[in-house]
């Protein structure tokens, strides 16, 4: 996305969030009933309400909801090719320059769960912890840029049950790689503290911070770190479950004044200096990625919503709200730069929830709401006339 406009309008936002979708998704249309522009708004409109396919179709649409299922699900490819497309559209929004691509990136890897209230056999659906009345989610994992007003999202992928955590680090590494962003420093959530990740981490040559977990409540070499000083520096070793792989890392023992246990992060790399400099430039580094929490956040004001077990539907509204995100955060970063403010200040003319109040406003004006309720007949009675 390189706009050489100088204002913008609801309309500039649909244009390119519109664009992003039609030139990654392959959205096209449905018999005579549905145009692929149609059906682009559609999801636009269920992302930017965060409503329901049923409650956008009956208010705005000329076709029935079943006819709008239908077109939708016609065009959901297998949820690889999906996955692909969708990363395809926000790096096509985020639209990053040759100096980009030889740029030295740090990004982010999370998951966050999605909460399901349906069977728990349902395709897609794993378990996690109690979060908004279950113990049951459909999950995604994500890569996000450690960079200031440039927090794009450049990696998605569902988590499947079963799946281990370093073979999702690899799928979104690659997804990175593959369309020429150069990553040389991961900052990793807990839930990726497998050995089998650190050395996957380590073969690549990235420099890495993940905070461990203690396994088991007995004592291991992992959860003897725990017992050590606040501030210390050390090497731990143990093998993987699978396959006995011997894994070595440097860790950080750190210990805030307040806290009454330690917390442990694993770590490699970090540039040049002492080694405790380095540990320390790690930790901070993990500490900036909790504007990743923000960013879901964010992301749930454009999710729609839905009661579908249905893995693709939901990888795709997923991926739409990740769209609508990175077409803030870019227009964001446009505002930023043509009134040359400084990193720190922020761009408060252009909030996300203003943005998805003006890509509505467009669509509600390009495919206007029905405004009436038909109501039933009067029932027939029998009782007799006095």
């Amino acid at each position: 996305m390189r706009p050489s406009y100088l204002t913008l309008t609801p309309a500039v936002v649909h244009r390119l969030a519109r664009e992003a979708l039609a030139a990654t998704l392959g959205v096209g249309g449905f018999g005579r009933r549905v145009t692929a522009a149609q059906l682009l708004d559609l999801l636009l409109l269920v992302a930017a309400t965060a409503r329901t396919l049923f409650a956008v179709v009956t208010r705005h649409f000329p076709f029935s909801h079943e006819t709008a299922r239908q077109a939708v699900r016609r065009h959901l490819p297998a949820a690889d090719t999906l996955r692909e497309r969708l990363t395809d559209a926000l790096h096509a929004v985020a639209a990053f320059t040759r100096r980009d691509r030889r740029r030295r990136w740090t990004v982010a890897l999370d998951t966050h769960y999605v909460p399901f209230y349906g069977e728990r056999s349902t395709a897609g659906v794993i378990g996690g912890p109690r979060k908004g009345g279950t113990q049951f989610f459909h999950a995604y994992a994500t890569a996000v840029l450690l960079h200031r007003r440039r927090r794009y999202t450049v990696g998605l992928t569902p988590v499947s049950r079963g799946v281990k955590p370093h073979k999702v680090v690899r799928i979104l590494l690659d997804q990175v790689a593959r369309r020429g962003l150069r990553v040389v420093a991961v900052s990793l959530d807990a839930g990726f503290d497998s050995g089998d990740t650190l050395l996957l981490l380590q073969q690549r040559g990235h420099s890495y911070v993940v905070p461990l977990r203690r396994k088991g409540n007995g004592r291991n070499r992992r959860n003897d770190c725990f017992a050590r000083p606040g501030g210390t520096v050390a090497t731990v070793e143990w093998r993987t479950e699978t396959g006995g792989r011997a894994v070595s890392t440097r860790v950080l023992v750190w210990q805030r004044a307040r806290e009454k246990t330690p917390r442990v992060y694993a770590f490699a790399g970090w540039g040049r200096g002492s080694e405790v400099r380095r540990a320390w430039r790690a930790r901070r580094r993990y500490r900036e990625r909790f504007g990743i929490e923000t960013s879901y956040r964010q992301k749930n004001q454009a999710r729609g919503w839905t009661t579908s077990g249905h893995a693709e539907y939901r990888l795709l509204l997923e991926g739409l709200a990740l769209v609508l995100r990175q077409v803030w955060v870019a227009l964001a970063l446009l505002i930023a730069r043509r009134q040359r403010f400084t990193p720190t200040v922020w761009v408060g003319e252009l909030t996300l929830a203003e943005l998805l109040d003006w890509l509505s406003d467009e669509l509600g004006r390009r495919h206007p709401a029905t405004r009436r309720i038909r109501l039933p007949p009067p029932p027939v009675t029998t009782s007799p006339i006095r």
